[in-house]
């Protein structure tokens, strides 16, 4: 088949899927609370049964219709967490408190609210899925020691992986005990959330221990770029040395020639020329000055002369 021809015939279908995904799009019905009820019932049912994948379909299909449905926002997050998907849990139940505080703001203070509560503290356990246990994290606290003291030991894959993996269970964990103490302000009551925040403080502690005297690794760029800039630094401090010893130079060679000049003028009996010319040349221009104002005071007098004279002819006649 001719190559034009087959892409002709793949756009096609592509286009022809593209517009019925539209239409079905526009035409979904809108559903009343009733219906909505029933679909997000169907969702549980199917989430009891473990079948997550059907579950998510039905609380989309809300959220398609109704992205601020918080509830089917709660399901679905719940549901990721059974698919052990954290890190989308984590996102849609931070989406569901926001929903549901837009919905209700009058509550955005309030304490004892129930749905507020469980999602957070359901956010804090979908972070705390993210961290590895604690006996890996004291395992991988004791390698990272022992690759520490060896040269170059923040350019070795080793290190960087182990110390990356450390980091990510410390924003994790940091995370989650946010999350349980924004759970606590909604219901201080909860024996489990504080249990589970006093857990994950155990293990922000022991992270902080291992991680407060690890060196941040390095990549390649970083240390190509910090060491070119410490040659291009270099280099322009010895562009300025060497331009600082040749003014220096030039000024200890000017003032050589100048204390010679003046030992050879004192030895001949001479005096600066420089000062007597500058007299002497002032003495010319100031007698030019005299001459020139000599002779336009006798141009003056002359002209004053002529004028009397011939006011008094005038007057004569």
């Amino acid at each position: 088949m001719d190559r034009k021809k087959y892409i002709l015939i793949i756009g096609g279908i592509a286009a022809t899927v593209l517009a019925l995904i539209i239409f079905n799009l526009y035409n979904i019905p809108n559903l009343n609370p009733l219906q909505t009820d029933d679909i997000i019932k169907e969702g549980n049912e199917l989430y009891d049964k473990g079948q997550y994948e059907n579950a998510l379909s039905r609380y989309n299909t809300i959220l398609f219709l109704n992205p601020n449905n918080y509830t089917a926002q709660y399901n679905k997050s719940n549901t990721y967490c059974k698919k052990k998907r954290f890190d989308l849990a984590d996102s849609t139940y931070k989406n569901a408190a926001e929903k549901y505080l837009t919905e209700n703001q009058a509550k955005e203070g309030i304490q004892n609210d129930e749905f507020l509560s469980m999602t957070y503290h359901n956010k804090g356990n979908a972070n705390m899925s993210r961290v590895t246990t604690m006996d890996t994290i004291i395992q991988l606290g004791e390698t990272m020691k022992a690759l520490a003291e060896q040269p170059n030991a923040t350019q070795s894959a080793e290190y960087k992986q182990n110390y990356q993996k450390l980091a990510e269970c410390l924003t994790h964990v940091q995370t989650a005990i946010s999350d349980y103490k924004n759970s606590l302000r909604r219901k201080s009551t909860s024996d489990s959330t504080r249990y589970n925040l006093a857990y994950a403080q155990e293990y922000e502690k022991r992270l902080l221990d291992i991680l407060k005297d690890m060196t941040p690794p390095q990549n390649q760029n970083d240390q190509n770029q910090q060491n070119q800039d410490q040659q291009n630094k270099d280099q322009q401090n010895q562009q300025n040395q060497d331009q600082q010893n040749q003014q220096d130079q030039q000024n200890q060679d000017q003032n050589s020639q100048e204390d010679e000049r003046r030992n050879t003028d004192e030895k001949n009996g001479q005096k600066d020329q420089n000062a007597d010319l500058s007299k002497e040349n002032a003495e010319q221009i100031l007698k030019a000055m005299e001459k020139d104002e000599e002779n336009t005071l006798k141009k003056v007098r002359l002209q004053r002369d002529k004028n009397q004279q011939r006011r008094r002819i005038e007057k004569n006649w």
